[in-house]
C-alpha cells in the first residue's frame, strides 16, 4: 500500500487543489526520505516554482514544475494531506509545502519506506513496465507480455518491471474477478482467459479509483478521508469467510512471500 488506485486518487485530488499553485517555502523534517539530494538543495530547487500539473506512473507520483520534477514513491505508507489536523500520525509528517495562496500540503510517511528525489527532465521510468491505465495498454500488448514469460500469474501481475502499479490487494481481486487460480502459469492461459484477465485488470482498478482506493492502516485521501474500496473486496483478507459467489470458504496461502487469497472453486486451476 498504496497501490495504483490510491496513488491515482491522490494525483487527481492534488491536481484539483494545487495545479497552478506556486511554492513559497518548504520544510523537510526527515532527510532520510530524500534520495540523491540533501535538504537544502531540495528546498532551493523547488522554492518559488509553480506546479504545472501532477502525473503518475504505476505507484510513482511526480509534480511538473516545468524545469524540475519532484518524484515521490509512496512506499508502504506515504500520503499527502491538505490539512495537518487530518493526520493520524503528525510526528511522521516529513515535508510541508507552503504556497503563495496560503494553501498548505503535507507529505507523511509513517514507515519511511517511501522515497523522494528530483529530476531535471520529465521522468520516463524506464525500469518500470507499462501502466495499466495508459492508453497503450491494449489487449494485444497484454497478451504479448503474458506469452513472453512462463511464470506464476499472480507474481506476473505484481512484477513492476512488467506492469507498473498492481500490488497484492489488486492482484488477488483481479484473479478472482477473472476466475483464474493464482497458481496458474502465464503460458498456460488460453486466449479467452487472457481476455478475461485483461478486462478484470481494467475493471478492478477503475472501480477502486472510483471508490477513492482501499484504506488499510495510514492511507487517506488528500482531503483526509478513507477510501471505500475495502468494503467491496471479494477475497483479500477474507480467509475462511464465505465466497460471495459459491459460498465456499475463501482460502489463504503464501506465494512469493505474500499472502494470497482465493476461492478454489471459482478460480479454476485447469480449464
Amino acid at each position: 500500500m498504496p497501490e495504483l488506485p490510491e496513488v491515482e486518487t491522490i494525483r487527481r485530488q492534488l491536481q484539483q487543489i494545487y495545479r497552478g499553485e506556486t511554492i513559497s517555502s518548504i520544510e523537510v523534517n526527515a532527510s532520510k526520505i530524500l534520495k540523491g539530494v540533501d535538504t537544502d538543495n531540495f528546498v532551493k530547487a523547488l522554492k518559488n516554482k509553480t506546479i504545472k500539473d501532477f502525473y503518475r506512473h504505476g505507484k510513482n507520483l511526480f509534480f511538473d514544475c516545468r524545469d524540475i520534477y519532484p518524484i515521490f514513491h509512496l512506499g508502504m505508507s506515504g500520503i499527502f494531506l491538505k490539512n495537518r489536523d487530518d493526520s493520524l500520525y503528525p510526528k511522521h509528517i516529513h515535508i510541508e509545502f507552503n504556497f503563495l495562496s496560503g494553501k498548505e500540503l503535507y507529505y507523511q510517511d509513517m514507515r519511511k519506506f517511501g522515497k523522494v528525489w528530483l529530476s531535471k527532465n520529465k521522468p520516463r521510468f524506464d525500469n518500470l513496465g507499462i501502466d495499466p491505465m495508459d492508453e497503450k495498454f491494449s489487449l494485444n500488448t497484454f497478451k504479448k507480455l503474458l506469452t513472453s514469460k512462463n511464470m506464476n500469474i499472480k507474481l506476473f501481475l505484481m512484477d513492476q518491471a512488467l506492469i507498473a502499479g498492481i500490488g497484492n490487494i489488486y492482484a488477488n481481486e483481479i484473479l478472482f474477478q477473472s476466475g483464474i487460480s493464482p497458481f496458474r502459469k502465464t503460458r498456460e492461459l488460453v486466449s479467452s482467459e487472457m481476455n478475461n484477465l485483461y478486462k478484470a485488470i481494467l475493471l478492478i482498478l477503475t472501480e477502486a479509483i472510483d471508490k477513492y482506493g482501499t484504506s488499510y492502516s495510514a492511507y487517506r485521501t488528500v482531503s483526509g478521508e478513507r477510501g471505500n474500496n475495502q468494503n467491496f473486496l471479494k477475497v483479500y483478507h477474507r480467509e475462511s469467510k464465505e465466497c460471495f459467489t459459491c459460498k465456499e470458504p475463501v482460502q489463504k496461502t503464501i506465494l512469493g512471500s505474500r499472502s494470497t487469497f482465493y476461492c478454489r472453486y471459482c478460480q479454476r486451476e485447469t480449464l
